[in-house]
């Protein structure tokens, strides 16, 4: 049997969900099976991170939205190196990889969808123009991996057949996040006593990521309790207004923005709480990060987060865009340390049962194989 190669095309401008995607997943391939290289479209900062994961890596930049030469540049890059299947994460990486699949030969195109183009673009005009470049280029994807259910269903719903659609879960590598050295360490290092109970939000900072109530709930909480610090994990063009936010609020003394955090497996052992208050999430990668740990999560019931989440037996669920409601949920945990200890325990089980990096590598091997074998029997001319 010979050896797939595999080529991720994605952004890479930042390490959010989709980029910790490629890297369980590549991470958790058969070697012997499937070669997996990665082409971001920025030189910073996955390409990086993926090459120190040992992954092989290019960057392609585009030198601005509508540099359309490097879709003949990427061409050359899947012809060099002998690719099978070109598989694109992202609006841009899609258009990019799909057009250059097609000009270098390549008829096998899968896309993973990790979100909904709607929430991950606020601004009407970014969202209609970003709508009709990813629906004109769609009927090049051979096949669309989604990552929860839920999205799933949004797809079919957009139009897109059932049967050209698999769920596939994301799934993480328990030895990446098993407790490396003494808990603690980054606590101590970020100059936080062992004491301060830590709640904190994890991930890009964009307005779909709830930010703006995970600071009210701070706000609301910080009034009872001053004890709590909140962390803000993570980069993103919301940065500036949300630390304006914070000091309009007045509790700039009780958060932290940590900025990039490229070892989010350092810090999460060190959490009291994790909060997801996402206002849509196709998966909800960072809860499972945190449950694997065995830190308890408190998330919104949306997108695929009621996937992951059992409500009241693995982490609470709350409604989203609702801080009141996220306040309680906090609150409860906080105030129910036993309870959250056992929830965290249930769902670190289930992390280590339904959503390993390996089961998700092996069917997306699956599917890989699949397409390739449908390709060939596609080319096979009649008796």
């Amino acid at each position: 049997m010979k050896r797939l190669r595999v080529l991720h095309v994605i952004g890479g401008g930042e390490f959010g969900g989709a980029e910790r995607h490629i890297l369980n997943l590549a991470t958790a391939m058969k070697k012997e099976m499937v070669e997996v290289s990665v082409c971001c479209l920025f030189a910073d900062p996955f390409v990086k991170v993926a090459r120190e994961a040992g992954i092989k890596s290019h960057s392609v930049p585009m030198r601005h939205k509508m540099d359309f030469g490097i879709v003949t540049k990427l061409r050359d890059l899947i012809i060099e190196e002998k690719i099978d299947i070109v598989h694109t994460h992202g609006v841009r990486a899609n258009l990019v990889g799909r057009l250059a699949a097609r000009m270098a030969g390549v008829e096998t195109v899968v896309t993973t969808v990790h979100s909904l183009l709607a929430q991950d673009y606020p601004d009407l005009f970014s969202r209609l123009a970003n709508t009709f470049i990813e629906r004109a280029s769609r009927g090049l994807t051979t096949h669309f991996i989604a990552v929860s259910g839920g999205l799933q269903k949004a797809l079919v719903q957009q139009g897109i057949p059932e049967k050209r659609i698999t769920v596939i879960y994301n799934g993480l590598n328990p030895d990446f996040f098993r407790i490396k050295g003494s808990v603690g360490r980054w606590r101590q290092s970020a100059g936080f006593s062992p004491g301060v109970p830590l709640v904190a939000i994890v991930g890009r900072l964009h307005p779909v990521k709830g930010h703006l109530y995970f600071l009210r709930a701070a706000a609301e909480i910080l009034k009872e309790r001053t004890d709590v610090h909140f962390l803000v994990v993570g980069s993103g063009p919301e940065r500036d207004s949300l630390e304006d936010y914070t000091m309009k609020l007045g509790i700039s003394d009780h958060v932290t923005f940590t900025g990039f955090v490229s070892d989010v497996s350092e810090l999460m052992p060190d959490l009291n709480l994790l909060i997801v208050p996402s206002l849509w999430e196709g998966f909800g990668l960072t809860a499972l990060e945190a449950m694997a740990v065995g830190v308890p999560v408190v998330a919104t019931s949306v997108g695929g987060l009621p996937e992951i989440v059992d409500h009241g037996t693995t982490g609470l669920l709350v409604p989203p865009a609702d801080e009141a409601g996220l306040t309680r949920g906090i609150v409860w945990m906080l105030d129910h340390p036993q309870e959250a200890v056992e929830m965290a325990a249930a769902a670190k089980e289930v992390v280590e049962q339904k959503f390993s990096a390996s089961a998700m590598a092996r069917r997306t091997e699956d599917l890989y194989w699949r397409l390739l074998e449908k390709e060939q029997d596609g080319k096979k001319l009649p008796d």
